[in-house]
């Protein structure tokens, strides 16, 4: 019989996955940094980053950053959603706990993006050639990432796995 504990747990892990996702409009939107090359100051979200890089026919790397930065956050929101949708019932169980361990198993990975964009800061000032400094963006971004990491860590499987026939009315 599931406890009070597991019940904050699934109110908390909804409540991150909210926050994820109310946060992933402004991490899109808002430049995540500013570049500086050569007297040029460019603004770049994160598909304003994708294109740079397209641009400057590195499409291999734009192709890692958009899946990494964009593509990824956006389901692993869309995958904890899904999991806490269907919280309580029995439907897609199996799927449900494959889908929960894999956001789990890459959820460490999920602040890459926002470790290189504090490396390409660090040593990205180049004085008159060009810099890199981090926006507010990528304050939405890393808000993005936590609370999915979060979720998935106060969220655990075995939780899947009780229906509600098991709870008490």
């Amino acid at each position: 019989m599931p406890d009070v504990t597991d019940s904050l747990r699934v109110s908390t892990a909804r409540a991150l996955v909210t926050t994820g996702a109310l946060l992933y409009i402004p991490s899109n939107v808002i430049p995540v940094m500013t570049m500086t090359v050569a007297g040029k100051t460019e603004q770049l979200t994160v598909l304003g980053g994708v294109k740079e890089l397209w641009d400057s026919n590195l499409p291999a790397i734009a192709g890692v950053v958009f899946l990494a930065s964009f593509v990824v956050p956006f389901l692993k929101v869309v995958a904890l959603g899904w999991i806490l949708w269907l919280h309580g019932t029995d439907r897609h169980q199996g799927a449900r706990d494959s889908i929960h361990r894999i956001v789990h198993r890459i959820g460490s990975w999920s602040m890459i993006d926002i470790f290189l964009l504090s490396v390409l800061a660090a040593v990205g000032q180049l004085g008159a050639l060009g810099s890199v400094t981090a926006q507010p963006g990528a304050i939405y971004f890393c808000g993005v990432m936590i609370s999915c990491l979060l979720a998935a860590e106060i969220y655990k499987p075995r939780l899947i796995w009780e229906s509600r026939s098991h709870t008490a009315p």
